[in-house]
């Protein structure tokens, strides 16, 4: 599943929200999972993010009705872009759906 899409989404944090995706990247690659990871600010624009099979949330914006896909929230990944628990959960989601 080459096309699993992750779309990072913040705002202000702009430079923050594309370190973290650079960094998921890695993160799902080196764990097996090679997955497309994209940005979408809602700095100015609330346009829904592009479709994608996960959600990550740096700020509340959108709901999984709103997107129709998992929405996990990651704002701890701002203090800490390594933060355990909140990589673990990511991974967890990404291993669930890669094996659907």
């Amino acid at each position: 599943m080459t096309n699993y899409h992750v779309c990072v989404v913040g705002g202000w944090c702009g430079n923050r929200m594309v370190m973290v995706a650079e960094y998921l990247t890695e993160r799902l690659s080196a764990a097996g999972y090679p997955c497309h990871v994209t940005t979408h600010s809602v700095w100015d624009n609330f346009n829904q993010p592009p479709a994608a099979n996960l959600i990550l949330q740096l700020l509340p914006a959108f709901t999984e009705s709103e997107v129709e896909c998992p929405v996990l929230t990651i704002k701890l990944l701002l203090a800490d872009i390594n933060h355990a628990e909140t990589i673990e959960r990511i991974l967890r989601q990404v291993r669930a759906d890669y094996h659907l």
